[in-house]
């Protein structure tokens, strides 16, 4: 806490406000919070940064995030949490028009889905093949001679190490 900083001008408390919005490169569906404070004097500032409860040490800031990110559901306003990372009372939940200004991405915990290792090693497959023969082609086709000749080598060894990959599958036990 910086020497000038008088203690009725830190916020007494703070609290998370999530919602889910869709990303702009892969049109997934993202969590973001924003984060409210809590004046000693009741009045509610929105739009803050969540290090405004940054007092003493990175340990006491980290209890203070895990309980708001905890504390906060997947879609709505959370509890209020001190700078001591305890829930503490406060007004209930504000109006907040517009997008959030400070918002950033927090994950919540999803169902696992898991990706189907077939579709990966049909990839695999597909890229090591085409890699191996444009590799086998590039080789024969300039005798291994020159850049071209190196590019050709590096790729049927690539392409040969993807294939390589498959087999280990193959033969794990699962």
């Amino acid at each position: 806490m910086p020497s000038d900083a008088h203690l009725d001008d830190l916020p007494l408390a703070v609290r998370a406000v999530a919602s889910v919005r869709t990303s702009r490169w892969r049109g997934r569906q993202l969590r973001m919070c924003r984060y409210d404070a809590l004046h000693h004097d009741g009045h509610v500032e929105t739009d803050v940064r969540l290090t405004v409860m940054y007092r003493r040490s990175p340990a006491d800031f980290e209890t203070v995030s895990r309980t708001v990110h905890h504390s906060c559901p997947e879609v709505g306003t959370g509890a209020w949490v001190d700078a001591a990372g305890r829930v503490v009372d406060g007004p209930g939940p504000l109006d907040h028009p517009g997008w959030p200004r400070n918002g950033r991405r927090v994950p919540w915990p999803m169902p696992e889905a898991r990706p189907d290792p077939r579709r990966a090693a049909r990839w695999r497959a597909a890229l090591g093949g085409a890699a191996l023969v444009v590799g086998i082609v590039l080789l024969v086709g300039t005798a291994g001679d020159g850049p071209v000749g190196a590019l050709g080598a590096l790729s049927a060894l690539l392409g040969a190490a993807a294939l390589a990959t498959l087999l280990r599958d193959g033969t794990r036990r699962r």
